[in-house]
């Protein structure tokens, strides 16, 4: 499978836990780590989905951005626009980074992308077999020792 064929089949499957207004250039930066990581991606979004749907809160969490940095998964949610009564008693839709009352849900959607980042740093984010944070000249993976050798050998080469 392709990146984008992967980012298409989270695009379709998991559709309400991302903005629906993001557009198509939007997708391209959305997810954008190595296929050994991919499944832990879908099992986050799986185990997400079905604690939002039990908890009634779909549509009130999007993923706003999947990545890689400093050799670590990152996964940043944020709640979707809400409605709430201005100072005048008018109706206003805010987008806080925070909602007004913290929902049960918020500590369970923390506790598990806790867990996916802390497997995703035991996990090469080419091929998805144990591996570890490595780091050359100031750049930071989590690999594999076959995939830390090829690096290390494409970086010698420049």
């Amino acid at each position: 499978m392709t990146h984008n064929e992967f980012v298409a089949h989270i695009r379709e499957r998991y559709s309400d836990l991302f903005d629906p207004t993001n557009s198509d250039q939007d997708w391209q930066y959305l997810i954008t780590v190595g296929p050994g990581w991919w499944p832990l991606i879908e099992e986050y979004c799986q185990r997400a989905q079905a604690s939002l749907r039990e908890n009634g809160e779909i549509g009130r969490w999007y993923i706003r951005q999947v990545k890689e940095k400093m050799g670590e998964l990152r996964i940043y949610l944020r709640p979707a626009p809400y409605e709430r009564i201005d100072i005048d008693g008018f109706p206003e839709i805010v987008h806080d980074i925070d909602p007004p009352q913290p929902t049960p849900v918020q500590e369970a959607l923390s506790d598990l992308r806790a867990e996916i980042v802390g497997r995703a740093n035991l996990t090469c984010e080419e091929c998805g077999e144990p591996g570890g944070l490595r780091v050359i000249d100031g750049w930071y993976r989590t690999c594999c020792d076959r995939h830390f050798q090829e690096w290390q050998a494409r970086r010698a080469g420049r």
